[in-house]
């Protein structure tokens, strides 16, 4: 276990905080949206999914929100449609938001950037998603932010929405792709292999060490 990683989330009293948490994005926003909620901000949190099986922590993030709003892709849950629709719609019916944290697929990250550029809102994003070894020493989270190469787990993981370029970060996440699909193929035709232990090796996760209670 390695951390802390990277640099701290800012957390102040913005005023109105958003928070849009998409798919397993909602996991890193989540404690996010406490210490935002702490800060003595007022809360609003979209949370959003393909379907409504892909919504997580609705009850937790809505004990810490002023208000939730849920939408899906599919409509089987909440409102229908992207985060984005309703952050869109929310801006638009004249909610004073002061401060948007967007945390989730590239494109989803990228399209909240995009709805709140033209009303100067600041936006942050967090791009844990692409860090691979957490140290900066393999480069395969390096973004362009600026003009400027960084590395998400050392820089960030969060980054200002409006100075990413969102295009060379789509185009360096695609590179894993295939190799992120032929894993889960293999995963899925063999599960039995990925739960083996090694030949020769001790987990010491499966038994207490010695002398030390179960």
């Amino acid at each position: 276990m390695v951390g802390p990683l990277g640099r701290p989330s800012e957390v102040e009293n913005f005023g109105t905080a958003c928070v849009v948490g998409g798919g397993v994005g909602a996991a890193i926003a989540y404690p996010t949206a406490v210490a935002l909620k702490q800060a003595g901000n007022r809360v609003i949190s979209i949370l959003g999914g393909r379907t409504r099986d892909l919504v997580i922590l609705e009850d937790e993030i809505r004990a810490t929100s002023d208000a939730l709003h849920v939408t899906t892709d599919d409509g089987s849950y909440g409102e229908k449609g992207l985060v984005t629709d309703k952050l869109r719609s929310l801006i638009e019916g004249g909610e004073g938001i002061d401060y948007v944290l967007a945390i989730g697929p590239i494109p989803m990250m990228r399209a909240v950037a995009e709805t709140t550029r033209p009303h100067g809102i600041k936006t942050v994003v967090s791009l844990n998603s692409v860090m691979v070894d957490g140290t900066g020493m393999c480069g395969g989270c390096r973004v362009s932010v600026d003009g400027k190469s960084q590395f998400a787990c050392v820089d960030g993981p969060e980054f200002d929405a409006h100075r990413v370029d969102f295009q060379n970060l789509a185009h360096r996440n695609a590179m894993y792709r295939e190799m992120e699909s032929r894993a889960l193929r293999e995963f899925l035709d063999h599960p039995e292999k990925d739960l083996a232990l090694v030949p020769g090796h001790e987990c010491r996760l499966l038994a207490p060490a010695d002398g030390a209670k179960a």
